[in-house]
């Protein structure tokens, strides 16, 4: 099973979380033998992250109103059903929208969120920092859960 885990992001504030957690668990032997890539622009270049695997985890900001530096995994139903992922022009939910449309192969996806503190221009907060340990966690889970996915399929 290909798998990568695709950290989403802009260097500015909190929005490099998701580059954060990718390019620490880039530095890791993860389950699955998972390749972790940043990608600071989730549109056409997360399309192309995603051409050719079987899984992804993304790791993006998320700003929903809930408690600065929160980390939660969401569904792609979720992310259809108008969870604000990303601050991106072109989100997260547009591109895999745009896939659909295009005729891509969706891989099975699995997203890790991180709560955005308020505009924050600089550097990303102490809340933000805080979230990286507990995401990259939430990312080795869920990699140890596909990679068992993909074992008892092939059983």
């Amino acid at each position: 099973m290909r798998i990568k885990v695709i950290g989403l992001g802009s260097p500015h504030g909190d929005d490099a979380v998701g580059l954060e957690v990718a390019r620490q668990l880039s530095r890791e032997t993860l389950p699955g033998g998972a390749a972790a890539v940043a990608c600071d622009r989730p549109g056409v270049d997360l399309l192309d992250e995603l051409e050719g695997i079987d899984a992804a985890v993304l790791v993006d900001a998320l700003r929903s109103g809930a408690s600065p530096g929160s980390v939660r995994v969401l569904s792609p139903a979720q992310l259809a059903r108008g969870h604000a992922l990303s601050s991106h022009a072109l989100g997260v939910a547009d591109a895999l929208a745009l896939a659909e449309a295009l005729g891509r192969r969706r891989p099975e996806l699995r997203i890790v969120a991180v709560e955005l503190e308020a505009e924050r221009r600089e550097g990303v907060s102490a809340a933000g920092r805080a979230a990286v340990p507990e995401a990259c966690r939430r990312v080795r889970m869920l990699l140890a859960e596909l990679t068992r996915q993909a074992h008892f399929e092939t059983d």
